[in-house]
């Protein structure tokens, strides 16, 4: 069979604005956030966030870095960084910047997690990314992990197995947060080796 004969099958990666051919992905930007604060902040404080405002200027400097050869960037925002999945799909919609939003968490691990099990977290983020999230139809194309300074503690263990879990179930890529100093990162691969979590879906950051 000649090349020009076969079916070329490219990858495909969620976006907040639908399923998105990697092969647009363009110039990419791998670690960003458009709006980092805390979960409920912007529900009992919306004072704090003033959120029109920081979509105009999120809108702003997103239209001028698309003009500067920008195409995609993936917010790595999670829930406990108080991700506004809306804010985020609005903002992309207005610039024409691909935007590839996350499930998982950061390093504010809620408490309801410390005690649960991986498979059932796990779910969660499962639901998130072949149902959406909050909702919205809108699905995560990346799973966030964070353990930082002391190293991974019991619950931050707990974190990385459940998106061990639900990457292997998804086929969706793994971005962590680190502590170089300490080498934690290594601690994140050998838990992630011992999932059975293929390395080149894992980006160690």
């Amino acid at each position: 069979m000649r090349y020009s004969d076969r079916e070329v099958i490219m990858a495909v990666i969620n976006s907040v604005l639908g399923p998105l051919d990697t092969e647009n992905l363009g110039f990419t930007l791998s670690h960003e956030h458009i709006l980092t604060t805390s979960a409920g902040i912007q529900q009992v404080f919306p004072e704090l966030i003033q959120r029109d405002r920081l979509v105009e200027r999120a809108v702003e400097t997103f239209t001028k870095i698309k003009s500067e050869g920008v195409d995609t960037i993936v917010d790595v925002s999670t829930l406990d960084l108080g991700r506004d999945i809306r804010l985020i799909e609005e903002v992309s919609k207005r610039s024409g910047v691909n935007v590839i939003c996350a499930t998982g968490t950061w390093r504010d691990i809620p408490r309801v997690f410390w005690t649960a099990s991986p498979d059932i977290i796990a779910d969660l983020y499962i639901r998130e990314i072949e149902v959406g999230i909050e909702g919205t139809g809108i699905k995560p194309g990346i799973i966030k992990v964070a353990n930082d300074m002391g190293g991974v503690t019991p619950e931050g263990e707990i974190i990385l197995r459940a998106a061990s879990r639900a990457s292997k179930a998804t086929k969706t890529p793994i971005s962590t947060h680190t502590w170089a100093p300490e080498r934690v990162g290594e601690q994140q691969i050998s838990i992630f080796e011992d999932e059975g979590v293929d390395p080149n879906t894992v980006y160690v950051g």
